[in-house]
């Protein structure tokens, strides 16, 4: 899991950039973190950033910027460990937070299936059956180009309660510029009924992070992102990926699916 944290889109170099372009408060970067009143804090909004990089803080960035407190969200225990034992605090609280949701990938998809409780193979099975029933002909699709991300975003905006109104200008203008860095993509599937349902993804070479996704809500009873999760996560054992990670989020589908829980924690130093 360390390197799967660490080799996420969310500790490069090039995503922090971004992300920190969306921070409306006044803060001065060093590294891959940031100062803000005397504060050490993540770069980026928990909201958007799901891991967090390895930090290294010095005594000299300590000295010449007056810290007071380091504030820490989303990181992983191994993390949490790692500054306990190289910040030189007078306390530390340690909270438990959010949580993630990862697959590991077998060697085979019928290892998958057999890896599911049985209630949770038959209820895939009928989800499938279900949609297979309706859509005779149907593609697992990638694409990077700008008619599906704005299909996607439609998509998104149609959906109801907060996942509707999340798709403001700027996020918008957020996840357009997120999907023109590299190794980011749009998964869609295509049937005979339209694109039913997309997952904004990005992919490294060990496997796949799952930041967002859309349904078309007309046809929300056909399971149509289920499908999409499932075809994805076949693909991926066939090119021997090790891994699928859900990211933040305990919605029930992520474990239906044999996703794990993995705890995430807020970190306070005071110095």
């Amino acid at each position: 899991m360390i390197k799967q944290v660490l080799e996420s889109p969310f500790a490069s170099e090039e995503f922090l950039k971004l992300i920190d372009k969306f921070d409306k408060q006044d803060h001065i970067v060093i590294e891959n973190f940031k100062i803000e009143k005397s504060i050490i804090k993540n770069i980026g909004s928990r909201n958007l950033v799901d891991y967090r990089p390895n930090i290294n803080i010095t005594p000299e960035v300590v000295k010449e910027n007056s810290i007071k407190l380091i504030q820490f969200d989303s990181l992983h225990y191994f993390q949490v460990k790692d500054l306990y034992q190289k910040v030189d605090s007078i306390s530390l609280r340690c909270i438990k937070s959010d949580i993630s949701v990862n697959l590991k990938l077998p060697s085979s998809y019928e290892e998958y299936l057999a890896s599911l409780t049985k209630k949770r193979r038959h209820e895939l099975k009928r989800k499938k059956r279900i949609f297979s029933d309706s859509s005779k002909n149907f593609l697992l699709q990638e694409s990077n180009n700008k008619e599906h991300f704005d299909a996607f975003i439609a998509q998104h905006q149609q959906s109801s309660g907060e996942k509707g109104s999340f798709m403001n200008k700027e996020n918008i203008e957020y996840f357009e510029l997120l999907y023109q860095l590299p190794g980011w993509k749009l998964y869609y599937l295509q049937s005979d009924l339209g694109d039913l349902s997309y997952a904004f993804v990005y992919e490294s070479k060990d496997g796949e992070y799952l930041y967002n996704s859309s349904i078309n809500p007309d046809f929300d009873h056909l399971n149509s992102g289920i499908v999409l999760i499932d075809l994805i996560v076949q693909k991926l054992i066939s090119e021997k990926k090790l891994f699928f990670d859900f990211l933040k989020g305990t919605e029930r589908y992520k474990f239906d699916l044999g996703g794990n829980a993995v705890q995430l924690y807020d970190v306070v130093f005071k110095l």
